[in-house]
């Protein structure tokens, strides 16, 4: 299975493949990085400087990249803290959770949303997920910075004044998670992980082939 991941920076990327080569390991997934790597973005014309984080997210999204890309699945990673940013809430029904931002991301890409895209918003980072993994903390998803609570464990390092963003130090703590996931229990305690798991498996159960009638 070609998987392509579209994320906030080089340490999501180590999140997600972790996770998804865990649930689709049957199917022996292969992954590319398709954001960020702005040498092969499809800029729109007249665009300026790249973005970061989300925003680059945002203008993959809207250059029509994910419907370019010519893969069994594209896994599209949005921190869900990003709702309450001013250029994202005021498109958002507060009322509706992370529905209403998982339909914003959607937005970005365009009607119809290719039934290869899937969509993966952590609460509220996607720190939480190791968190869970790597510490005793119970209702991870109300950690506001989860990060923070992994230099607070001596899990990550402090550098320039914030937590470490070392590709290195993540490949480290995804290997608990990679333990947590077969526990459906612990991984019930983390809805949004739970729910991007399912979606994963879901994707897979629409992909395998009918069998032949009798």
């Amino acid at each position: 299975m070609r998987v392509g991941i579209v994320c906030e920076g080089s340490t999501d990327r180590v999140v997600l493949e972790a996770i998804a080569s865990e649930v689709l390991r049957e199917h022996e997934p292969t992954f590319s990085l398709l954001q960020p790597d702005f040498d092969r973005l499809v800029r729109p014309r007249g665009a300026g400087k790249p973005a970061s984080g989300w925003q680059a997210v945002r203008a993959f999204l809207r250059a029509g990249n994910a419907r370019a890309a010519l893969l069994d699945l594209v896994i599209v990673q949005v921190d869900a803290s990003v709702r309450v940013n001013g250029e994202v809430a005021p498109h958002l029904d507060p009322d509706a959770e992370l529905e209403g931002l998982c339909e914003h991301v959607k937005a970005w890409i365009g009607q119809p949303v290719p039934s290869s895209v899937l969509i993966t918003l952590p609460r509220e980072e996607i720190e939480t997920w190791l968190v869970a993994a790597n510490t005793r903390r119970k209702a991870v998803e109300n950690i506001g910075d989860p990060a923070a609570v992994l230099v607070g464990a001596g899990l990550l390092e402090v550098r320039k004044g914030g937590p470490s963003k070392d590709a290195r130090a993540y490949e480290v703590l995804v290997q608990p998670l990679r333990r947590f996931l077969r526990d459906p229990k612990l991984l019930r305690s983390v809805p949004e992980l739970e729910r991007f798991c399912s979606k994963l498996r879901a994707h897979t159960r629409r992909r395998r082939p009918a069998l032949p009638s009798h």
